[in-house]
């Protein structure tokens, strides 16, 4: 048994053979993929990796093992499935998640390729005594073990809100971890809470939406987020599609060699100057809607609205940027899908309108200007805001 400390859930227990999986390539490559990236920019202490969410999800599932009763088969396939859960993410994380999701793929897809295909992983899964199809049928959504891993209260939720928090120094992610665990039940199918803990789930919905509001969407967070991904676009075409790699090649990128490529660079060199000097593009315009239909999904759709833009103030397309954002909902089908129960027969279901708002989807939707053009900031607004109203 080997221990680890970690700030946010106190020292991690790592058996030999989950010590074996940690030690692997793939995964220790997480070590170099930042959970939130270019946040430091805002918030100093933002440096953590997807490995340390990686193992506090361990560490959760350990938790949720024990107070379950799972035999010890279950209780493997949990820890396992957790340490997994993220492997396949590609360099800054979500960031760069966008050429997957525009190739239709996801980095949970990546993830089930590494497991199946990387040797040293799936050595390490089945000398454990588990089948890396065991452990892929419970990231799929298979197994009655799958609602703990990607689900409305699972794992995955309860650490990296409240290690995000931890981390930024925000006050959001105020969260009763354990409460929410010790009053979990798993059933066949799914997990609920006791109706007791139903102010312990709010709390996990506000802290949610006030991270997304106020970490991951943090208007100067995606200002760097946005002038990193202008430059890994310049790159595409010179072998950085992640969803064209194969799986050695992709476990050979990670956020340092990515920086790299941009930095050595002559076509990208200047924007990661302007990163490194925190020369990042203003904000001139947001709206906040429910309308996630009007969002620009495609960078066809981007481009245009940002040439329009920079038609209409008088500067040229590439130094406006269009953010298009979304908080996805709380649940994928609505609030009914966090399940409650009570041990007490005849109790009404309980309706909560913190949960019903933040079952919502939320978009939003700016639109920057390189530092540049300071001087026109007025006419970049004015521009943005005659053409967006309609939005």
């Amino acid at each position: 048994m080997k221990l680890i400390k970690d700030p946010v859930h106190g020292y991690i227990k790592l058996t030999d053979s989950e010590v074996r999986l940690l030690d692997t390539y793939a995964v220790q490559r997480l070590r170099r993929i930042s959970q939130i990236p270019l946040a430091y920019l805002v918030y100093p202490g933002a440096r953590h990796s997807r490995f340390d969410h990686s193992l506090g999800c361990l560490s959760l599932a350990y938790e949720f093992s024990s107070h379950l009763n799972l035999d010890t088969y279950n209780s493997l396939l949990l820890r396992f499935s957790a340490l997994l859960h993220d492997i396949g993410h590609t360099p800054y994380s979500h960031l760069l998640e966008m050429i997957l999701i525009e190739n239709g793929l996801t980095h949970e897809d990546m993830g089930i390729r590494i497991i199946n295909e990387d040797s040293e992983v799936s050595d390490a899964v089945e000398r454990a005594g588990l089948s890396t199809k065991e452990v892929i049928d419970v990231m799929k959504g298979r197994n009655k073990l799958s609602c703990l891993i990607s689900g409305p209260l699972d794992v995955d939720r309860l650490d990296f809100l409240v290690r995000d928090a931890y981390f930024t120094g925000a006050t959001y992610g105020v969260i009763d971890i354990r409460r929410l665990i010790h009053l979990t039940r798993l059933d066949d199918k799914e997990s609920s809470v006791d109706i007791r803990g139903i102010g312990a789930v709010e709390e996990l919905a506000i802290a949610r939406h006030h991270s997304f509001l106020n970490i991951y969407f943090h208007h100067t967070v995606r200002a760097a987020q946005l002038l990193f991904y202008r430059g890994y676009e310049e790159l595409l075409g010179q072998g950085l599609d992640f969803s064209k790699m194969n799986v050695e090649e992709y476990l050979q990128h990670d956020d340092y060699s990515v920086w790299s490529l941009l930095k050595n660079n002559p076509k990208t060199r200047t924007i990661i100057d302007k990163i490194e000097r925190r020369r990042l593009p203003k904000m001139v315009y947001e709206r906040k809607t429910e309308h996630t239909d009007k969002l620009f999904s495609s960078k066809s759709e981007r481009s245009k609205v940002e040439e329009e833009i920079a038609a209409n103030a008088g500067i040229d397309g590439k130094d406006v940027y269009l953010d298009s954002s979304m908080i996805p909902p709380l649940t994928k089908y609505g609030v009914m899908e966090i399940k409650l129960h009570s041990e007490e027969k005849n109790v009404e279901q309980v309706k909560s309108w913190i949960l019903e708002m933040t079952s919502r989807p939320l978009s939003i939707i700016r639109v920057y200007v390189d530092r540049n053009h300071i001087d026109r900031i007025n006419k970049v607004r004015e521009a943005a805001e005659a053409l967006l109203k309609t939005y």
